[in-house]
């Protein structure tokens, strides 16, 4: 038995994708931000508790 082929064009309506990479850099760049924020929160902490 032969199995049907699949459709090619999908079943529903898709955004397309965005043509700038600068909302991902944006967001890894708030990433990073944040890393570095709780990184230096807890050398800063470190420090605090274990002079």
């Amino acid at each position: 038995m032969n199995r049907p082929e699949p459709d090619r064009a999908p079943s529903r309506a898709t955004e397309p994708l965005p043509k700038s990479w600068r909302p991902a850099l944006t967001l890894l760049g708030a990433l990073l931000a944040v890393t570095a924020a709780i990184a230096v929160a807890a050398a800063v902490v470190d420090r605090l508790i274990y002079g």
